[in-house]
């Protein structure tokens, strides 16, 4: 995984200077962490997202048409969202009494992906002691030390959320970033290997972060209705790759076009994409990012819209994994949740 850490992020090395690495480097030995107060997730405060909780997932972008739906939903969803311990970071972990990062956790990924959910289901989204993004730009014992801790809060809020509020129901795998490294190894480790959990669950949206299939325990899907199985996809700008990424696994990357919703390499067209969003949420903007994998990578032609800048030499679009298909993954979870349904 030391490698997964470095190959998403090598675009953003190549332009951070010793200065900003001395920016996000953690101030506090790791031991530190420890000592960071436990989330107890029978408390609403440990979660961004509940059903009955007045939250950013609640929302929709202005003049969309879209609604939300959570109380008539017949599904869940358990999202698990993307680092937002970005800068002068005190700890390798996130301190769950830090207001100023729920609230950009709130402000950002809570409003821009885990809202994409909320008519089809029920959203839940746990905070937790998320890894500083530091762990991602460099090799060390206390970077996996990290990710375990925050892999041990995702483990546990999903355990709480299965024992307490689920009672059967088909729910949804949904993260990115530093979510889907966790979410790959929630589904390995927790989801694939229960028939209980297995049996309910309709697609795993893991975005963002590069693995293989078989780091899931599930089947990639192949189409827009197939459920329990996993899709996943990395943006770059046209003919841009990762080149470690591409040297380590290449076409064993998952990647599933989100606009055909095919693990394949053929061309959909901007007029396939029902909307984007940008990172002020203001609006729902069709026919801006095309689509096409090409060797593990998903390919978009330079999308002409405002706030989601690349991230690098390489065109990595990172930031905007969600945001380009919008209303295509929110359309698409309601096609699953449609599909599954029909097989009980």
């Amino acid at each position: 995984m030391k490698f997964l850490r470095n190959s998403l992020f090598v675009s953003i090395l190549a332009v951070i200077s010793f200065q900003c690495i001395m920016l996000i480097k953690p101030r506090k030995d790791f031991e530190e962490s420890k000592n960071l107060t436990p989330p107890d997730y029978s408390k609403q405060e440990f979660w961004a997202a509940l059903p009955d909780k007045k939250d950013n997932a609640d929302l929709v972008p202005e003049n969309s048409g879209l609604k939300e739906n959570q109380s008539l939903a017949d599904a869940d969803i358990f999202y698990i969202h993307p680092t937002t311990l970005l800068l002068r970071p005190k700890y390798w972990n996130g301190d769950l009494k830090d207001e100023s990062l729920n609230e950009r956790t709130d402000k950002h990924p809570i409003k821009t992906q885990a809202s994409a959910f909320n008519e089809c289901c029920k959203v839940y989204a746990p905070r937790y002691r998320q890894a500083a993004f530091f762990v991602f730009t460099k090799d060390a014992p206390e970077g996996e030390a990290a990710l375990d801790l925050a892999f041990q809060d995702v483990k546990n809020a999903f355990l709480y959320y299965m024992k307490n509020w689920n009672k059967g129901r088909p729910f949804i795998i949904a993260s990115h970033s530093q979510g889907t490294r966790h979410s790959v190894r929630l589904l390995k480790e927790v989801i694939s290997s229960n028939s209980e959990y297995k049996k309910n669950l309709i697609v795993s949206y893991s975005i963002g972060f590069p693995f293989k299939q078989e780091e899931t325990g599930l089947p990639v899907c192949s189409d827009p209705k197939q459920t329990g199985c996993v899709v996943g996809w990395n943006s770059y700008i046209w003919g841009n790759s990762p080149g470690r990424l591409l040297d380590r696994y290449g076409k064993e990357t998952v990647c599933v076009n989100p606009l055909s919703w095919k693990q394949d390499e053929e061309y959909s067209a901007k007029s396939e994409n029902l909307g984007s969003i940008n990172r002020s949420f203001d609006q729902l903007i069709p026919g801006i990012a095309d689509a096409k994998c090409n060797s593990g990578v998903l390919w978009i032609h330079e999308p002409e819209i405002s706030r989601t800048p690349n991230l690098g030499k390489d065109g990595n679009l990172h930031t905007g994994d969600f945001h380009f298909f919008y209303a295509n993954i929110r359309k698409n979870a309601k096609e699953r949740l449609e599909s599954f349904l029909k097989k009980k």
